[in-house]
């Protein structure tokens, strides 16, 4: 069993119960970006469909459980249980609608990092290297670090360059 309700403009709520276990998501989106935060609570199989309201103090569900009573406080993307509920006279209702399943939000993979540029100094991930003026790091292996450390780099962009260059190809730097 799934409810989602509208906590306000870009902000939702998944209450789920599976099993004995009640699953809180709040989502709040907004243009170009989205946080979200789970929590699972044991309160034991609802008995009834959970109710939500608008407090003065944030967000409050209400669930009836098999093991009893229980009141969630959702206030900046915090979920924590209270003692006792509000009078109802301070509460706003929210209405819940039934869903099948919560959303899934999978996590995109991450695009490759690009080297980063920072006036004659570049650095990059794969392989993990360094340039800067005419001093090269790198974390290879040892065939192909022993390979590189016969190049030269021009001291102007960190290019590589050979010992019989006169400039470098990439920015026109003088070498010798």
């Amino acid at each position: 069993m799934a409810y989602v309700g509208e906590l306000g403009t870009g902000s939702t709520i998944y209450l789920e119960n599976q099993d004995s276990q009640t699953i809180i998501t709040a989502i709040a989106a907004s243009p170009g970006q989205q946080q979200q935060t789970s929590h699972s609570f044991s309160t034991g199989h609802w008995t009834t469909s959970p109710e939500l309201f608008r407090s003065l103090q944030g967000h409050i569900i209400r669930l009836e459980t098999a093991q009893g009573n229980y009141v969630l406080l959702v206030q900046n993307h915090q979920i924590r249980p209270i003692e006792a509920m509000p009078p109802r006279h301070t509460l706003e209702s929210i209405p819940l609608q039934q869903i099948v399943h919560p959303p899934t939000s999978p996590i995109p993979p991450m695009p490759p990092l690009q080297p980063l540029t920072m006036g004659n100094m570049v650095m990059s991930m794969q392989p993990m290297q360094m340039r800067m003026g005419n001093m090269h790091l790198s974390m290879r292996t040892t065939a192909t670090a022993t390979q590189t450390t016969q190049n030269n780099f021009c001291s102007q962009c960190g290019t590589a360059v050979s010992a019989q260059d006169k400039f470098c190809a990439n920015c026109g730097h003088r070498l010798h």
